[in-house]
């Protein structure tokens, strides 16, 4: 058994699915949805695990004092709840000899989304997530959506791995649990941004009334990043930082992966920025590329075949349009039908005539 003293330590158990409760930390230490009774240490069983239960499936904190053979103990319990429909996601509970002070009650980034038939996505971050990330409140949640919180507040290293996850946890019809460790940007466009590591405990339901479908999560520091995700069929950690190595190599040429479905760039070479092309706002394509030359673009990923070729001219960050070649390849389902992932190669045409300005 790998329990661990629990005294004085804050534990937090995911209630995502509520049938199965997953143990996330105790203290610093991690253990990634693991069973909540098998990882506590004896008092820790005694004190927190009826108490843990009892808040989720009230709703209500808890905050007793316990006589255990002698001794009396503060113990707490306290819901994390969803921001827009007040489900109870987690529970965070410690116990502590009376009159100790409690330790600094860690931040648990609790999200939810509502997502429409149609693709669209309401989001809304609580305060510990703002807290985390180190940002003022503005409003429900600091973006616009899913394609600008994995382009500017997610690590350029871990934006495919979570894209690709999401993706298809929203995709699925399994509602299983994932966890998936990754670096953020905190202080985001700010004089001294930063970096966190994460781990996010997330998962997708069919909303109640069969009007589209929620996205809950829970969401904590961690000391590191741990080895590899837990997706059960949600995504490939191999294939995504496979797919950043190789972008990392591109040099003469630049390298994008686009999703397809909404025409969004969400990972990109450094040489994109070497080489001088403007970042599209959230990542949409159509705010970089020469509207004349659109349609030729999509023409050239949807076929994803590198045969095919089409010169496409881009915004620059100096007000220019500069002439690629545009080549793209996609992986394929069991059927044959193209992936709606796309990574697109852009080689610049070294021409004057190919740099015309934008207004022209």
């Amino acid at each position: 058994m790998n329990a661990i003293s629990t005294r004085s330590r804050w534990v937090l158990v995911d209630h995502l699915n509520k049938d199965q409760p997953g143990l996330l930390s105790i203290g610093d230490v991690n253990f990634s949805g693991s069973s909540v009774r098998k990882n506590l240490d004896p008092l820790g069983r005694e004190l927190l695990v009826e108490r843990i239960r009892t808040v989720a499936e009230t709703g209500k904190a808890i905050d007793d004092v316990v006589n255990h053979r002698g001794e009396d103990y503060r113990v707490l319990a306290r819901p994390i709840n969803s921001p827009m429909t007040d489900m109870v996601l987690a529970v965070l509970a410690i116990y502590v000899a009376a009159g100790d002070d409690l330790p600094p009650r860690p931040p648990i980034g609790a999200l939810e989304w509502k997502i429409s038939f149609n693709g669209h996505i309401e989001t809304s971050w609580n305060d510990d997530l703002f807290a985390i990330y180190e940002l003022d409140r503005t409003g429900e949640s600091p973006t616009g959506d899913m394609n600008q919180w994995v382009s500017e507040l997610i690590s350029a290293e871990d934006r495919t791995r979570m894209k690709v996850t999401i993706d298809a946890a929203i995709t699925s019809v399994n509602a299983e649990r994932y966890l998936v460790p990754y670096r953020i940007i905190t202080r985001f466009n700010s004089d001294s941004p930063g970096v966190k590591n994460l781990e996010v405990s997330g998962r997708v339901v069919t909303d109640e009334k069969r009007q589209g479908k929620w996205l809950r999560a829970i969401t904590r520091e961690v000391q590191e990043i741990t080895p590899s995700p837990i997706t059960p069929g949600f995504g490939d950690f191999q294939s995504s930082s496979l797919l950043r190595a190789v972008f990392e190599l591109a040099v003469d040429q630049v390298l994008m992966a686009v999703d397809t479905s909404c025409w969004q760039t969400f990972m990109t070479s450094n040489t994109w920025h070497r080489f001088g092309i403007q970042s599209p706002r959230y990542g949409y394509l159509p705010h970089v590329i020469y509207p004349d030359d659109y349609r030729d673009f999509r023409d050239t990923v949807e076929a994803a075949q590198p045969y095919n070729r089409a010169t496409v001219r881009l915004m620059h960050t100096d007000g220019q349009y500069r002439a690629y070649t545009v080549t793209a390849s996609s992986g394929h389902d069991d059927h044959g039908s193209t992936d709606r992932y796309a990574v697109v190669r852009l080689s610049p045409v070294e021409a004057e005539e190919a740099t015309v300005s934008s207004t022209g």
